[in-house]
């Protein structure tokens, strides 16, 4: 093929993938793990118990273990956009489903049943992960890695800005479907849903521009050996999964107190998402000079400590005292950036390049597996809150007093990690997949859309260990 013509290629295949994504973000949007939309939509609309929210709100990790087994088989007989193009309808199908059995579900009786919901949940969320993973194989067939930070980061801010309208629109129309909240979630749905449809359709338009060679099925389980004497990498995954099951047990219900013991909408709570998106997107570009000059364990400390010493407001909030929150997501979502960036930028450096796709298997699933565990727990935990204090204001400071001091004892770990030069590995976006998910649970949702890249001044600076991106 021309140069001209690949060129031309290209460039459609580019607006086509920037249009796509943002059709696609109100549905992805609701299938981030423990979203405010989903706390409403499961603890308020159809009236789920707490224990069956904190199910729901652990199905992402789930499915990020799951995929480790399921991708493989795949791929050895699908092409990556022929997996992303299946799975994009199959999670679309699933969301439909639940869409038109809402007031059935919000009724009661057998269509009630959690197992049900959980079912079409599940189905979803592992349809989406294995959407995750395969779209991040199949654009580098697609987009050269010459100008890849600079495309991805463009494309970000304009699916960050479509998130943003989305919420706008989406709490102010549950605002005033107040009395009606199970017909507004529908039309939330289906509006999602339709454009998710077109999203796909896009999707189908964009064509291969160069010859990629898989190699993720390549000895996997054989360089385990490799990891396990890789003494830092494995101290840095123990962190990582610590951190993630301290962070999982009570963070996925801060916005179900919020609905119910400080009596807030959704609309409000939607602006406190908006706040931590947009503090932390600004401040991006502050922690990538910070971990370049100071180093990622540095970053990872001070942003840990602000993010959970902040997290501590939590405990002078009361009905007539929200403003507090306000303060806390700010600052929170400065705080959260500066954490997931420092963390994808420390795994870089720890991944050996002889076990990395090893390694990046080891860290998914062991951060995974903790966040996974962890909201079933803090749905029995809330319960029996609820049940014991009967003050929900009350149990909202005891579990934010709990909840901030035990995630921010998961940085003694970092100490006695010894933070190596930088090593070089483009092709592990999807690895920090559950932290980024973790940073939209926590108030930085832009993160769970945001693509690590080197962002070069002047040229490619190599070993610089600088991953900034193009913000």
């Amino acid at each position: 093929m021309s140069g001209g013509k690949t060129s031309s290629k290209l460039r459609v295949n580019m607006r086509l993938s920037v249009v796509e994504g943002l059709f696609a973000m109100p549905l992805v949007f609701f299938a981030m793990p423990g979203n405010f939309l989903m706390a409403s939509l499961a603890t308020e609309a159809i009236g789920l118990r707490e224990s069956v929210y904190g199910v729901i709100a652990s199905l992402p990790a789930w499915a990020n273990v799951v995929q480790l087994f399921a991708l493989p088989w795949l791929t050895r007989r699908l092409s990556q956009k022929t997996i992303c193009l299946i799975f994009s309808w199959v999670h679309l199908a699933c969301w439909m489903v639940v869409g038109v059995a809402l007031p059935k579900i919000a009724e009661g009786g057998p269509w009630h049943s959690p197992w049900l919901v959980v079912t079409l949940l599940a189905t979803g969320a592992l349809a989406f992960a294995l959407v995750n993973v395969s779209w991040t194989s199949w654009v580098q067939e697609w987009l050269p890695s010459k100008g890849r930070g600079k495309y991805l980061g463009r494309r970000n801010r304009l699916l960050q800005i479509s998130t943003v309208v989305f919420l706008v629109g989406a709490s102010a129309y549950l605002g005033r479907m107040a009395e009606n909240a199970v017909l507004g979630f529908q039309v939330i749905i289906f509006g999602s849903v339709a454009l998710r449809a077109l999203s796909i359709v896009l999707q189908l338009r964009i064509l291969p521009t160069k010859r990629v060679v898989d190699e993720r099925g390549a000895r996997l389980f054989d360089q385990f050996a490799v990891i396990l004497g890789n003494k830092p990498l494995v101290r840095f995954v123990i962190f990582g999964a610590a951190f993630g099951f301290c962070a999982n047990v009570m963070g996925p219900f801060f916005p179900v107190f919020y609905y119910k013991a400080l009596g807030m909408s959704v609309d409000e709570v939607a602006q406190l998402a908006m706040l931590a998106t947009t503090t932390g997107a600004l401040f991006m570009p502050l922690w990538g000079k910070i971990c370049d000059t100071q180093g990622c364990k540095l970053g990872l400390m001070l942003s840990l400590g602000l993010w959970m010493g902040i997290g501590y407001l939590h405990g002078f909030a009361t009905p007539e005292r929200t403003w507090v929150l306000y303060v806390n997501w700010g600052i929170g979502g400065i705080a959260g950036s500066g954490f997931l960036f420092a963390s994808f930028n420390m795994i870089l450096k720890l991944i050996p390049p002889e076990a990395k796709t090893a390694a990046i298997s080891f860290n998914l699933a062991a951060s995974s597996l903790s966040t996974a565990v962890a909201p079933i727990f803090g749905g029995f935990l809330f319960s029996w809150l609820e049940a014991t204090l009967g003050d929900l204001v009350k149990a909202l400071h005891v579990v934010s007093a709990v909840h901030h001091t035990v995630t921010l004892l998961t940085g003694l770990l970092l100490f006695g990690i010894v933070e190596p030069k930088a090593t070089t590995l483009t092709q592990a976006i999807g690895a920090m997949r559950p932290m980024r998910q973790l940073g939209a649970l926590l108030g930085a949702a832009f993160l769970a859309n945001y693509s690590f890249f080197r962002k070069p001044k002047g040229g490619d600076r190599k070993g610089d260990g600088s991953d900034s991106g193009d913000f």
